[in-house]
């Protein structure tokens, strides 16, 4: 929040200053620059007048009169900077008043345009989760309703036990899987979803209808990603460790090398290895 804050005034400041810069720019500098410039070129017209006068190109009186021309004209030019310069102030919005103006109202424009018609509340993490969850929470209440109307919508009632197991509803989740029938029979995804619902229910235990679940994925999708890793965790459940790391191996074949999950299910099968090195064999009955 406080980043998204920090370069939006960032970026209002550097608008506003581009905006104003050519109103704050020093008009009476340029008059000082005019009059110079009148004043260099009369004086060059003056020494040229001289000149012609010491070669006796012109009479002293021409020169007189001239001389006395050009340092008239020379300050009628020269005033009438001064004259636009000192008049401009009586105007009610000088150009320094209406940058004034600028500063103060451009960030406040630009602040109630957003507070208008952005979204002030995504500033806030919390909130903006909050509203989410209320939004998801929504959503789900009007599917469950649209399935009561019509329960023989079965990927409606599929779609709403995802929903469940994503929210914790496990009960409910469950439920819903129930109701959704046939349609899960063919369908790897759900029925490790399925499985997943029960085994959590069960404390986490794999054993009866979950591995049931996983095993009718396997069939399906034999590379399935998390029926292997729910195998092999059944697997170590029951202490079959050797088991338990030929399933993950199968499951390391098909997630990314280097990547986090790849690394985890390696830990995992060299945690089964050990233990199947040191467990004890089971002593046979003569």
């Amino acid at each position: 929040m406080s980043v998204f804050i920090a370069l939006a005034a960032l970026l209002t400041l550097l608008v506003t200053a581009w905006v104003v810069r050519p109103l704050l720019r020093s008009h009476t500098r340029q008059g000082v620059s005019s009059q110079r410039l009148n004043a260099a070129i009369y004086r060059e017209q003056l020494e040229a007048l001289d000149k012609d006068l010491a070669h006796g190109a012109i009479s002293p009186a021409d020169h007189e009169a001239t001389r006395d021309e050009l340092q008239l004209r020379l300050l009628d030019d020269t005033a009438e900077p001064q004259a636009a310069v000192s008049a401009s102030p009586a105007s009610l919005w000088s150009p320094r008043r209406t940058a004034g103006a600028l500063i103060v109202l451009l960030p406040l424009l630009s602040a109630a345009t957003y507070w208008a018609l952005g979204n002030p509340a995504a500033l806030d993490p919390v909130k903006a989760q909050t509203v989410n969850q209320q939004k998801v929470e929504e959503m789900v209440k009007a599917l469950a309703a649209r399935l009561q109307a019509n329960p023989e919508n079965r990927e409606g009632w599929a779609m709403l036990a995802r929903s469940y197991s994503v929210m914790g509803r496990l009960e409910e989740a469950a439920d819903a899987f129930n109701k959704a029938g046939d349609v899960i029979n063919q369908n790897p995804d759900l029925l490790t979803d399925f499985a997943e619902v029960l085994a959590q229910r069960a404390d986490n235990r794999m054993a009866g209808r979950p591995m049931q679940l996983i095993e009718q994925a396997l069939a399906i999708d034999p590379l399935h990603p998390s029926a292997l890793m729910m195998s092999g965790v059944e697997a170590y459940q029951r202490s079959d460790f050797a088991g338990a790391a030929e399933q993950w191996e199968k499951l390391l074949t098909v997630l990314e090398p280097g990547s986090a999950d790849a690394e985890t299910t390696q830990a995992n099968i060299d945690e089964a290895r050990t233990q199947a090195k040191n467990a004890v064999p089971a002593r046979v009955q003569p």
